[in-house]
């Protein structure tokens, strides 16, 4: 099951998920970042280095994500993808497409 806590940090919002996404887990995460973005303007770190399998659809829910906050000028990083999570990004050529920081303090820089 994927989940996701969420917490504001220095102006930021940080949303760490963990476990292995699957369809029900997805769509309760992907409310869960669905509600963190829709302010306009924000700011958001999502921290992956939790996430120890992630699927199509888990995939298919960061661009999701990614795209809405783009709409209304927010922003969103990607921040410690574990291993498997950075291979997927690498092999799928999205590690091109999302803003993927090392840490919570690089992302932070980034957002400014």
């Amino acid at each position: 099951m994927l989940q996701v806590v969420v917490e504001t940090q220095d102006g930021i919002t940080v949303a760490r998920l963990c476990g292995h996404s699957s369809d029900v887990s997805n769509r309760e995460a992907a409310a869960a970042l669905e509600r963190v973005v829709a302010d306009p303007g924000a700011r958001v770190a999502i921290d992956l280095s939790g996430v120890q399998m992630l699927d199509s659809m888990g995939l298919s829910m960061l661009m999701n994500v990614v795209a809405r906050a783009r709409l209304t000028d927010g922003r969103v990083v990607l921040v410690a993808p574990s291993a498997f999570v950075a291979g997927v990004l690498r092999v799928t050529a999205l590690d091109r497409w999302f803003d993927i920081r090392a840490n919570i303090a690089e992302a932070r820089l980034a957002l400014g």
